[in-house]
């Protein structure tokens, strides 16, 4: 038996249920997966609400990656075997202590990559790979806002900006957080429940603006974030942790001909060969230490109705995991 988190109905963290499953043995193509750790994400908590894109039949697991050891493969698996390190993405079901999954969906963990490191940055190193790599080419001239710094995806965005010789702008809500982003690379922190960021902004590029922005907050930011942008500037929102964003006004945008994207990962890694070229990509900036997570708190699956309220709340820093 394995001890899975599960919803039987759409709502609030009271739904959350632990209950033991059975995950019974691998058929053709699957493996039977003994997980170490599941990452926490602010979208796994949309769909235990019923809000998320992806809307599961009821009962259903929760949770969209983990990292284990392979316990037993089942027929026609020739890339696996028992006992190697293997992480998923984008499979619902990760907070459990053990689960059947296809081995097609699968990738291996390099050596230098623990399971933790990969359930805390795969799916947050892809996205903040076609962030500034695909959408928008960050590059030594370039000046970005990151909002969010010092959570889990603003770490990550910050610190490969800088390794593309960026100059970062780190918003972030306490003078704790400010720290954070500072220690992370940001060239300057602005804690926007203190001061308008925007005005900073402004004052740092000497009026001028800056050529994109990074935004996983959504509503509470919007508004600041167009003031930020130069002429013909990129508004990128990937998430909207402090609540969805309000209609995009096109003649709003046109004022400075702004480029504005909503974008998901899935888009971007819609092909396995692309999938593997930015896994590869994150993996090798992982394993050299370009980018760290910074795993702030590990929980127990006993402790999932704490997590969720954590990353919801936004008042978690780095990445937090869940440990089985």
């Amino acid at each position: 038996m394995a001890k899975t988190v599960r919803i039987h109905e759409f709502g609030g963290l009271d739904k959350l249920k632990i209950e033991d499953v059975d995950p019974g043995q691998p058929g053709p193509g699957e493996v039977l997966l003994r997980q170490e750790a599941a990452g926490v994400h602010f979208a796994d908590t949309l769909v235990r609400e019923g809000k998320y894109f992806l809307k599961p039949d009821l009962p259903s697991g929760l949770g969209l990656e983990a990292a284990g050891i392979v316990e037993a493969v089942g027929p026609d698996v020739g890339d696996f075997s028992p006992g190697d390190r293997a992480a998923y993405r984008f499979n619902l079901g990760a907070y459990t202590e053990a689960r059947l999954i296809p081995a097609a969906q699968l990738h291996r963990l390099p050596d230098n990559v623990d399971a933790k490191t990969a359930v805390a940055a795969t799916v947050r190193g892809m996205t903040a790979q076609y962030l500034v790599r695909q959408i928008y080419k960050v590059g030594p001239e370039d000046t970005v806002l990151v909002h969010a710094a010092a959570g889990g995806m603003g770490t990550l965005l910050t610190q490969w900006c800088k390794h593309l010789g960026a100059t970062v702008i780190g918003t972030v809500g306490s003078p704790a957080k400010a720290e954070i982003a500072a220690a992370n690379g940001c060239d300057h922190v602005i804690d926007y429940l203190a001061e308008d960021f925007a005005v900073r902004v402004e004052d740092i590029s000497g009026g001028a603006g800056i050529p994109v922005a990074y935004d996983g907050v959504g509503a509470a930011v919007y508004e600041g974030t167009v003031a930020c942008l130069e002429p013909c500037g990129w508004y990128v929102n990937y998430g909207h942790s402090s609540g969805f964003l309000p209609p995009i006004d096109a003649m709003e945008l046109n004022k400075k001909s702004l480029i504005f994207t909503k974008a998901s990962l899935k888009d971007y890694m819609r092909t396995p060969d692309r999938a593997k070229s930015m896994l590869d990509e994150v993996f090798d900036l992982l394993g050299s230490g370009v980018l760290d997570p910074g795993i702030s708190r590990e929980y127990s699956l006993d402790e999932v109705a704490e997590a969720q309220r954590a990353i919801a709340s936004r008042d978690t820093t780095g990445a937090i995991v869940l440990v089985p």
